[in-house]
């Protein structure tokens, strides 16, 4: 059953969020930055990372370093019940008005649990993918949350009937992207000295060390058997989003012979000059999709993970382009190559070669990529949950 009895003793309207992944605290710093034009005399804090404090909140903990540091288990046990501990005595020192959870069930889930039990409305921002994986999630969902503010259209639609407010917003990432030009592209491009008229590769392997360190070899395994023709030479470059990472891609490089440039910065400059991507499950792909980008995605998962993903899973794809491209390709539902990690099998491996050198093929790709941008990349979602979230509290007395 709701909360809704939120009794915030300091005096002052304040908003907890929680974001446990690099992705989701950007999406709830960019929230923040739109609730405090609407309302500027909240407060906020946050268990999250870098994001949310530069956006205002006053940082509890520091969430990131637990989602990309290699951690044995029990001193990732320990970390885990130190932030549970913390996180409870943030509620009751600070009594929020609400707590606004960000994606990762993993954590939020409990979170959730503490926030109620302390009296603390919950509000979940950027829904968990119970379409992709473990349906019975959705009775969890629904016991320990008093508004619930999906981002892709037919999430809408699972939550329906519930018992909990639904209100659909709209995916943040069209806000974000909306920002970078075309030229950025072009701009990279001549910063490394690459021309117009060669094809650039771009590999994306990740945000966390254990999938860099898993997808590197992989990755330099299938762009080395695609062999581009002599008189069709490739660049490629690989996004290096910590400088950590760089050691693991130069010897996945010097591994398989393949001459790499490593790029440090923003990785979406780099989506905007590539010609193929080949990146690593999760929200690049569909940034990816935003900039027209023809794709192969790949997962580092064994053979047991494989195994629970036949059974249990709700479509027969992971990536989250090809599961909206179910509604939106007139039938022609794989928008993108999925691979599992292993040997790159001689069927991905042409499909890779064809979308950067085939060009019919690859404008067959780049149409299905912007049908569904059409239909779910669009600018207006991270102000419409402002709203959202600020109706709701006005609505039910939680907020002056």
């Amino acid at each position: 059953m709701p909360c809704l009895q939120s009794e915030n003793g300091s005096g002052m309207d304040y908003l907890l969020f929680v974001a446990a992944e690099p992705s989701g605290d950007q999406h709830a710093a960019h929230l923040v930055r739109s609730l405090r034009e609407k309302r500027p005399e909240l407060e906020f804090g946050a268990f999250g990372g870098e994001g949310l404090r530069d956006a205002g909140c006053h940082l509890f903990e520091n969430l990131m370093g637990s989602a990309t540091m290699v951690v044995g288990f029990l001193g990732g046990l320990t970390r885990y019940l130190r932030t549970l501990r913390r996180f409870d005595r943030v509620l009751a020192e600070r009594q929020p008005t609400a707590v606004v959870l960000v994606d990762s069930p993993g954590l939020n889930f409990l979170l959730a649990r503490l926030a109620r039990w302390r009296r603390v409305p919950v509000i979940y921002y950027i829904c968990p993918q119970i379409w992709a994986w473990s349906p019975w999630r959705r009775s969890k969902v629904i016991r320990w949350t008093d508004l619930l503010m999906p981002i892709l259209p037919f999430e809408e639609e699972l939550y329906r009937d519930c018992g909990v407010p639904v209100r659909f917003v709209g995916h943040p990432l069209a806000d974000e992207l909306a920002k970078y030009s075309p030229e950025a592209g072009s701009e990279l491009r001549r910063d490394l000295g690459i021309p117009t008229s060669r094809k650039v590769i771009g590999v994306f392997p990740g945000s966390r060390h254990q999938e860099v360190q898993g997808l590197a070899d992989v990755f330099c395994r299938l762009i080395r058997r695609m062999a581009p023709a002599p008189e069709e030479p490739a660049s490629v470059v690989v996004s290096c989003c910590r400088p950590e990472f760089r050691p693991v891609i130069e010897e996945a490089g010097r591994a398989r012979l393949l001459e790499v440039e490593i790029f440090e910065g923003d990785a979406r400059r780099l989506m905007l000059a590539c010609d193929l991507a080949i990146v690593a499950s999760g929200t690049a792909s569909l940034e990816l999709v935003y900039f027209d980008k023809p794709m192969a995605v790949l997962y580092r998962t064994n053979r047991f993970g494989r195994m629970m993903f036949r059974y249990f899973g709700v479509t027969p794809w992971m990536a989250l382009p090809n599961i909206l491209g179910c509604s939106v390709n007139d039938g022609q539902a794989t928008v993108i190559e999925e691979l599992f990690v292993g040997d790159p099998c001689d069927e991905v491996v042409r499909h890779a070669h064809a979308l950067l050198y085939d060009g019919e093929e690859r404008a067959r790709a780049i149409d299905r990529l912007r049908r569904v941008k059409e239909n779910v990349l669009r600018p207006g979602g991270v102000e419409k949950a402002a709203t959202e979230l600020l109706s709701f509290l006005v609505e039910k007395g939680l907020l002056g």
